[in-house]
């Protein structure tokens, strides 16, 4: 007797496994949207992230180029453009302030400015829609003098 009753005790947890392995299903089923939500979220911030910050870099490096004496635009321009293209980053504004560089007097600060539009860096731009933002990085510093 004992044995039928230990035998009925074990398809009844088997049969009671097999339905919490449904309900978790159920339960995975409804949530795995939001975490998918979430994961391209991220991703997506933390690609943004990274192009400001390699943006940002490329202006630093620019206005390296602008500050020297004998600096000419397009060198400044050429160089921030191919420090974006390390991250195959295309179609940014490359601005100067002033417009010309050769014209600015030593010691007067310098300005190089990046802009990009958000849609075209982003990674999955259809399920994010950035297409009003723009992002801007810019860096100062002060021209050189040859004395």
């Amino acid at each position: 007797m004992k044995r039928i009753f230990r035998y009925r005790n074990q398809y009844q947890a088997k049969r009671r496994g097999r339905l919490m392995t449904g309900a978790a299903v159920v339960e995975f089923a409804s949530i795995a949207p939001l975490m998918l939500l979430f994961t391209f979220g991220l991703i997506e911030v933390g690609r943004i992230s990274m192009v400001k910050q390699t943006a940002t870099h490329a202006t630093r490096e620019g206005a390296r180029i602008a500050v020297r004496p004998t600096a000419v635009t397009v060198e400044v321009s050429e160089r921030v453009e191919a420090e974006l293209a390390l991250l195959n980053i295309q179609g940014a504004v490359v601005e100067t302030v002033p417009a010309s560089i050769e014209t600015a007097p030593p010691g007067s600060e310098v300005t190089v400015r990046v802009r990009l539009d958000l849609s075209e860096v982003s990674w999955v731009p259809s399920y994010f829609h950035f297409s009003s933002g723009e992002m801007v990085a810019e860096s100062v510093m002060r021209r050189e003098s040859t004395n």
